[in-house]
């Protein structure tokens, strides 16, 4: 599919779009695929054509290891793995036709269980119910490397084609990664979810300013300004029955119910809704336009009149490698084989998130 940045239907030109700041069914695989499709349910019933959500919204964002020793972390994340999503699973399917039902485009940040491992994942599944890319966040950040893995190479290829523009997607601190933003850039984004974890007050308890609500708000709204794209801030809020749950009750950084900040920016940094109240579970819902897009890049597009190609270059290698090598020359034809295979691989799904 060729890349739109125009749809030439004059009804895709301006569409609802929704942003979801809600709690977590905390540690409850099925409680939270039942909660995710009520969800999408509501905000397609009030016309929304995009449909963001936090990072890990299944089964929530495991802040227990920060505010815990190990032996009380331990048990909690072992139900966390348990109640993790598996990629290609009924309960994905389950989502994935509500969102066909729906017919709207739903990205959905999910705690992804592969084997025994563990990622920070996104899926940005379609109107037709297919998903059109899954990534997982590249570099976990502070106490997530202890939970989860590092994201897979093509994760970099996080932006797709459909009728309401170009969507893509990025998972928490990937929003001051200054590489990785550069390669999402170059794939000409116009509308992005940022999922984000529940973060708290600025300095709440003594904590530090970059892991506040207004901080990580900031994070997304440079991105909407740099890139000159639309951003749906997408987060989680916790209540004393969650953080109960998750073991978080007297956790100095954190003021219960709280941990909300959602919002959708505008291509120029504006906000185009109104603040929340933390504490709260709400859809947030704003009407854009693409057309506003061109006002912003007329003065200033990073990957066109605003760049210096001959001077900066990136080189990119988002592919996989195999685990393991031969050296044996017996065995080169099997290894070049294997290498073939995952090449295949990588391809078809850079195929998937590319025009």
């Amino acid at each position: 599919m060729p890349i739109t940045l125009n749809p030439s239907d004059a009804d895709t030109t301006k569409f609802k779009v929704a942003a979801i700041q809600a709690e977590p069914v905390w540690l409850d695989l099925e409680g939270g695929v039942e909660k995710t499709i009520k969800i999408i349910r509501e905000a397609a019933a009030e016309g929304a054509k995009i449909i963001g959500f936090p990072e890990v919204f299944i089964p929530g964002y495991p802040w227990t290891p920060w505010a815990n020793n190990f032996i009380v972390a331990q048990a909690i994340l072992k139900e966390y793995q348990a109640n993790s999503m598996v990629l290609h699973s009924k309960e994905m399917d389950r989502i994935r036709e509500a969102v066909r039902e729906a017919g709207v485009n739903v990205v959905l940040g999910f705690s992804e269980r592969d084997g025994g491992s563990l990622y920070i994942a996104q899926v940005t599944i379609t109107a037709d119910g297919n998903i059109a890319n899954h990534r997982r966040k590249i570099k976990p950040t502070h106490y997530e490397k202890t939970v989860f893995g590092d994201g897979s190479a093509q994760s970099i290829y996080n932006v797709v084609q459909t009728p309401y523009g170009r969507l893509g997607s990025l998972n928490c601190w990937e929003h001051i990664q200054p590489w990785l933003k550069t390669v999402f850039y170059s794939q000409h984004p116009q509308i992005f979810v940022g999922g984000w974890w529940p973060a708290f007050e600025p300095n709440a308890g003594g904590s530090p300013y970059i892991v506040s609500g207004q901080a990580s708000s900031r994070m997304s709204q440079l991105v909407s300004m740099e890139g000159g794209i639309f951003g749906i801030v997408c987060c989680q809020v916790v209540s004393e029955a969650g953080a109960e749950k998750m073991k978080l009750l007297g956790y100095p950084w954190f003021t219960f119910p709280g941990g909300g900040f959602s919002v959708i920016y505008g291509p120029d940094g504006s906000a185009l809704t109104e603040p929340v109240d933390p504490g709260k579970e709400v859809i947030v819902y704003a009407d854009i336009s693409l057309d506003k897009i061109n006002e912003v890049k007329l003065v200033a597009d990073i990957m066109g009149n605003y760049s210096r190609f001959d001077l900066f270059h990136t080189e990119v290698h988002g592919k996989n490698w195999l685990p393991i090598t031969y050296g044996d020359e017996e065995e080169e034809t099997e290894s070049k084989d294997q290498r073939a295979d995952i090449d295949n691989e990588s391809s078809s799904r850079k195929l998937a998130s590319l025009p």
